[in-house]
Order: structure tokens, then C-alpha cells, then sequence
């Protein structure tokens, strides 16, 4: 490859009941992903729950840790996880999938 460099140009494609992600479409050798219809939708909603998860942890740890900031760090941090901003924990902040 020459010193020019380009982003990847990702590429999602459905294949009957199949998707098939790629990571850069102009190379001939780019990984591929291939998953069945319904998974990337599983996948998204699994890792938004995993990141509602830890916006609540951080969210705690913020009150502790920077009781005078933490509403700004916070939202902040919801901004940057594109997640809508959290109020104050409760009492007792459970791990996500924490039985309870």
C-alpha cells in the first residue's frame, strides 16, 4: 500500500436470511462477518443494555467520587454513549444482571 491511506468503507449487506457485514468493501481480503437476520438486532440490544449498565455504575462512582461534578460528568458521558442521561442512583446501585 502506498503512503495514502483511506478510511475502511464498511458494507452491510442481507443475503437472503443471512447479513453480511464487511469492514472495508474496497479491499479484497477485509474481514467478513456473516449472521443470520435477527442477530445484529439481538447484538444491538444486548450491547445498549451492557452500556445503560455500566452508565448507571459510572454514574454512582461519580456521586462518591465527584459529588460537585457529577451531573456534568455524567451527562457527559451519556452524550458520548449516545444513551439518554441518568438521575441519581439509588440506595443500593445493582450490577447489571445482578440477581436481586
Amino acid at each position: 500500500m502506498g503512503l495514502l491511506r483511506h478510511d475502511p468503507f464498511p458494507l452491510a449487506e442481507r443475503h437472503g436470511d443471512a447479513v453480511r457485514l464487511t469492514v472495508d468493501a474496497d479491499r479484497d481480503d477485509s474481514p467478513v462477518i456473516e449472521l443470520t437476520v435477527g442477530e445484529p438486532r439481538r447484538l444491538l440490544t444486548a450491547a445498549e443494555h451492557d452500556l445503560t449498565g455500566f452508565l448507571a455504575l459510572a454514574t454512582a462512582w461519580a456521586v462518591r467520587q465527584l459529588s460537585g461534578h457529577a451531573a456534568q460528568v455524567t451527562s457527559a458521558l451519556a452524550r458520548a454513549l449516545s444513551l439518554p442521561a441518568q438521575g441519581p442512583p439509588s440506595a443500593s446501585p445493582r450490577r447489571p444482571g445482578a440477581a436481586g
